[in-house]
Order: C-alpha cells, then structure tokens, then sequence
C-alpha cells in the first residue's frame, strides 16, 4: 500500500514538472521571439523570412516594402532639392560673370558705341601722348559672351578695324541670331592668331556696323585680332577680291605655317562676296 503510494506520488510530481517545464520554454520562445523578430508585412515570403531567422544568430530586420518606397521617395526627394540648389549656384555664378561680360546692342553703330565709351573718359583731362600710348597698349582681357536680350553668345577675341571703325567682338560659331549681332569664326585650321588660316564672316548691314564697310579697306590696311586671352597680332591686308558664294579655294590656302586671317562678307547686291586676307 505504501509502495503504491509512493509511486503516485512520484509520477504526480513528474506531470507536475514536465507541465512547468512546458509552460517555461513556451513562455522563453514567446519574449525571444518579440525581441529576434519584426512583423512580416505583404510581399515578403514567411518560408524565406523563417529560414532567415534560423540561419543567423543576430537579431534580423527585415526591410518593409512601404518603408523602403518612403525611403527612395526621401531620396529622390533630396537628390532634386540638391539639383535644384546647384542649379541655382550656378546660375548666379553666371548672372555674375555675365554683368562683366561686353555687352552689345544690335542697332548700335560702332561710331555710337565709341561715343559711349567716351562718356565715360574725361577726354580733355588726357594728355595727346598717354592717349595714343592707351591706344596701342594690349588689353589684358576680352570679354568671352556677347548679350542681347534674347540670347547670350560665347567669344574667342575681339577684331579691331581702325579704317571702319570695327571694334568688336568675334562669336565662336556661326548662328542666324549670332550673325546679327558680331562677326563669327566660320573656319579655322587651329587656335585664332596661331598658325593657319581663320575664315571671319560677317554682315553687310549697309549701315556702317560689322562688315558693312569691308569695301572701303585697302591692300596695307590693318587689322587687330586679340583672343580671350589677350594676344594681340596685328595683320596687314595683301589681298582683296570679290568672288561668287560658292568659291571656298581661298580658305584652305598655304600660309607658310604663319597666322592669316580671312574676312567675309556680301556685296552690297548681296550676289557676291567680298574677301579680304591678311598676314602677320
């Protein structure tokens, strides 16, 4: 009878144990479990997230489809602000380099633009000697954008005619709005005042501005090309004919590995051209 009892009690306490046992190790898998894991949202594989937390130790944080797309828009977000600022910064730095820049109106006449130009020079004031010596001093700079109010177009020098009065910049490209405004370099065998040919066109305006009055020029006359850089090569006209639109042999022309400068530009009729070379 004792025996019997003793044995009850023995298996009563080891029921009792195995159900503590049971609930402890539930309760352990339900807190780890909080802290290992997050919740598992739509579009994420529960097989591939469950193996994911069997393989590795650490706890893992699994990315959520609308945390990652708030994430990107966060990012493009930012990216466009930056573009926008940049933009911006750069914008101003070339309204500032702008406000430096020459500046040319179209209807000006060179005459009129000298006239400006002296407005700002107390004439009187400047001994004959030091206006002649200003005259014929190299400018340090030339100013690379020509402004209208439409458009801003890029320079690589300036040409000066003293006999017509040109003194004005030379456009890098050849436009239909460009033209209206400055001569432009339509051909070049290299860098302007090294050596090879450069193809200068130009107006026609019959009104003294650009070209107008390359018909007047004469064989010994000068011309003035100065880069962006300031060099200043003076060239002497030796030649000048008038040939028909499609004549292209005197651009490629043997200079001797010397700078020349070729002008261009249309007759009055406007049925020819008018061609003026010059040599250093």
């Amino acid at each position: 009878m004792l025996r019997n009892r003793k044995k009850v009690i023995i298996i009563f306490c080891t029921i009792i144990i195995s159900l503590i046992l049971c609930i402890t190790t539930i309760v352990i898998n339900f807190f780890t479990k909080d802290r290992t894991t997050k919740e598992i949202t739509v579009g994420i594989n529960p097989v591939v997230a469950t193996k994911s937390i069997m393989t590795y130790q650490e706890p893992i944080t699994l990315i959520l489809e609308d945390e990652e797309n708030k994430e990107v828009s966060q990012r493009q977000i930012s990216e466009e602000n930056l573009q926008d600022r940049e933009e911006l910064e750069e914008k101003q730095v070339i309204e500032e380099k702008l406000q430096e820049c020459f500046k040319i109106e179209t209807n000006i006449t060179p005459e009129e633009q000298m006239k400006e130009d002296k407005k700002e020079i107390n004439v009187e004031a400047v001994p004959e000697e030091a206006k002649q010596l200003e005259e014929t001093k190299q400018p340090k700079e030339i100013q690379n954008a020509v402004i209208t109010e439409n458009e801003i177009f890029p320079t690589v020098g300036k040409i000066e005619i003293p006999q017509t009065g040109v003194n004005i910049p030379i456009l890098n490209q050849v436009t239909v709005e460009g033209m209206k405004n400055a001569p432009c370099l339509l051909y070049a065998t290299g860098k302007l005042n090294e050596n090879g040919n450069n193809l200068i066109v130009g107006h026609n305006f019959r009104n003294g501005t650009i070209f107008s009055d390359n018909k007047n020029l004469q064989l010994g006359d000068k011309i003035f090309v100065t880069t962006l850089d300031g060099n200043r090569v003076e060239y002497t006209i030796y030649n000048k004919f008038v040939t028909t639109a499609e004549d292209v042999s005197y651009i490629k022309r043997d200079t001797q590995n010397k700078p020349e400068i070729t002008l261009s530009c249309c007759t009055d009729d406007d049925e020819y051209r008018i061609i003026i070379l010059a040599k250093i």
